[in-house]
């Protein structure tokens, strides 16, 4: 895995479909609403890359033993005509930990204990007031748990 800091510049705007769910169950549900935005894409205006979509999670979502919302999303600029039932999300520049993640699918969760390690290590935290998001692209392959799967992780820190 590759790890690096970096700093967004300007405010991006995100358009898509909401996942709720127990955590246990959240996979399930953020399936269908990633099923549900490439099916409504033509609603969307202004995407920015049709073929790049993002994951994004809530501050604080981490432990939570209640119901968690996750956003499947795509980029857009600028901002029009919010499709019916469908969020925007704004992310403010911040920076990040940017993670660059291959392997299963079904193990992305060990790059989140890997960045959590770094991080410990290079002297930065978590910044647990804003989004954590996901870049998927054609690289992205999660039907078939995959080896060739990348996925970027971002996560919001601070230095320690």
């Amino acid at each position: 895995m590759e790890i690096e800091i970096v700093q967004t510049s300007s405010i991006s705007t995100y358009v898509g479909v909401r996942a709720s769910a127990h955590m246990s169950n959240l996979g399930e549900s953020i399936g269908r609403a990633f099923e549900e935005l490439i099916r409504r894409r033509n609603e969307i205006k202004n995407i920015k890359n049709p073929n790049v979509t993002y994951g994004i999670s809530p501050p604080n979502y981490k432990g939570s033993t209640g119901t968690v919302d996750f956003y499947c999303c795509y980029e857009v600029d600028p901002l029009e005509n919010l499709p019916h039932g469908m969020i925007h999300i704004h992310l403010l520049p911040r920076t990040y930990s940017k993670t660059h993640y291959r392997g299963p699918a079904s193990k992305t969760v060990t790059a989140y204990d890997y960045t959590t390690k770094w991080m410990n290590e290079n002297g930065y935290t978590h910044d647990d007031v804003s989004y954590y998001f996901e870049r998927y692209d054609e690289k992205t392959i999660i039907e078939s748990d995959d080896e060739r799967n990348e996925v970027k992780i971002f996560c919001p820190v601070k230095k320690t």
